[in-house]
């Protein structure tokens, strides 16, 4: 939820602490492995505009930039769950909490974006699903 706040002349806007990000990255139900090089990093959650990844500290640093590579399942069940298509990507670190790399896309190809909101949309579908059973 958010509000107008308002004061003399100025209007601010304001979110609940806790709903800040609940619409916009999702925590994947299944682990996803996010490579870069020889490395490999546990995928914390994703969005359309970038991803949380979790590594050893001081790893990378704000500002900088690395080519990264994932599978993501094409389907949410049955045969095309299993079936998997990687995409990758140039991201920005823009944040980093202890071992928690928060990032932002870069240049991700339009194939690639198409691929990545199926899966989120997928994953939300299959999250919501996951509720009410």
């Amino acid at each position: 939820m958010f509000w107008k706040k308002r004061s003399d002349s100025v209007i601010s806007i304001e979110l609940d602490s806790d709903e800040r990000r609940d619409g916009v990255r999702i925590k994947p139900l299944d682990e996803i492995i996010i490579h870069h090089e020889e490395q490999r990093f546990k995928l914390i959650d994703i969005s359309f505009s970038g991803l949380a990844f979790q590594s050893k500290a001081d790893l990378y640093a704000t500002d900088e930039s690395i080519e990264v590579s994932m599978s993501l399942p094409l389907g949410n069940s049955g045969i095309l769950s299993e079936k998997k298509l990687s995409i990758s990507s140039l991201i920005k670190v823009i944040n980093i909490y202890n071992t928690i790399y928060h990032c932002r896309f870069i240049s991700l190809k339009h194939q690639d974006k198409l691929l990545l909101e199926r899966f989120i949309l997928n994953e939300q579908k299959r999250q919501i699903h996951c509720q009410k059973h």
